[in-house]
């Protein structure tokens, strides 16, 4: 099953003031040289140093992370703190990004050149070459906001699609997916929060690391991305079956678990089924399994080439 381009789809949004999605410091993050920053933004509101993703920590006498920010003249800002350099704010042409349309940003390094693309397109290179990326002192990661010790730079606007990579992504790597949801087991890929579930104050990392975000504040809407949703029958197929097993009776409670998993379990599994590129047949079957041991009353006959009166 493909969703339409365009369609509606749930997105996170963000007020510009106080909204972030809080991912912590994990050690995944910190993506030793290589690296490739992604998002899908709906900007409503330029401010220099508003943050997208970001990890930054800058204040003039301690600098480390890396950043894909606003550069407050309707252009984005790569940020990023190698071993032996400055933190450079590194950005594109003002007036590229324009306000209330959809844009996909990226931002790569590969410890020689630092590149920003805009909807697919290499827009500035700068060259900086170092042995790797500068974590002291060790920041949080955060969506929709750049925050350090002692300042805060909302993001005031929609986000979809958050992509964060161990390997510098090659043009025709970032064409080729950035209009489609991606399955999370993609090589390379460190973390992956599609910001689509609409529910929730959690935003889901698909990746096998698992390192979901704590919504703050920010809340769903309905808007329609340029990103096609691809769910395989099979993934179709067991989420609906677990999800409509067992409907209440007129004996059982309509609030009974056992009905049908929670927004929450169903992300979960979602999520498990996703990580291995719908291949895990071990977790399929146990959960299965689970479902069956909870089901109370006998299967429907299995018929097939004929007619049964």
């Amino acid at each position: 099953m493909i969703e339409q381009l365009n369609s509606l789809q749930s997105v996170l949004a963000f007020n510009g003031k106080d909204n972030y999605v809080s991912l912590g410091k994990k050690l995944e993050f910190k993506i030793e040289k290589e690296i490739t920053l992604e998002a899908w933004v709906y900007c409503q509101k330029q401010r220099r140093r508003t943050g997208i993703i970001s990890n930054v920590f800058d204040t003039g006498v301690s600098e480390s992370g890396y950043g894909l920010l606003l550069d407050g003249k309707s252009g984005v800002f790569f940020a990023l703190k190698t071993l032996s350099k400055n933190i450079q704010y590194f950005g594109n042409k003002p007036e590229s990004l324009k306000l209330n349309q959809w844009h996909h940003v990226a931002a790569t390094y590969d410890g020689q050149q630092m590149k920003l693309y805009l909807d697919g397109v290499a827009i500035a290179v700068k060259s900086c070459s170092d042995s790797g990326i500068d974590y002291e002192p060790e920041n949080d990661l955060l969506i929709g906001t750049y925050k350090d010790n002692n300042e805060t730079y909302p993001f005031f606007g929609k986000l979809a699609e958050v992509r964060l990579w161990k390997v510098a992504r090659i043009p025709s790597e970032i064409q080729q997916n950035m209009h489609q949801s991606l399955v999370g087991n993609e090589l390379g890929l460190v973390g992956y929060w599609p910001l689509n579930e609409g529910h929730s104050n959690i935003a889901y990392d698909k990746t096998s690391n698992a390192n979901h975000g704590i919504i703050n504040g920010a809340n769903w809407e309905q808007s329609p991305v340029p990103i096609v949703q691809v769910k395989s029958n099979f993934e179709l197929g067991v989420i609906n079956t677990m999800a409509k097993k067992n409907p209440p009776t007129a004996n059982s409670s309509p609030t009974e678990p056992r009905t049908s998993p929670t927004p929450e379990k169903a992300a979960e599994i979602e999520r498990k089924l996703l990580s291995t590129g719908l291949e895990d047949y071990g977790f399929w079957s146990q959960e299965m399994a689970r479902q069956k041991a909870q089901q109370t009353e006998p299967d429907e006959p299995f018929r097939r080439g004929r007619i049964w009166c």
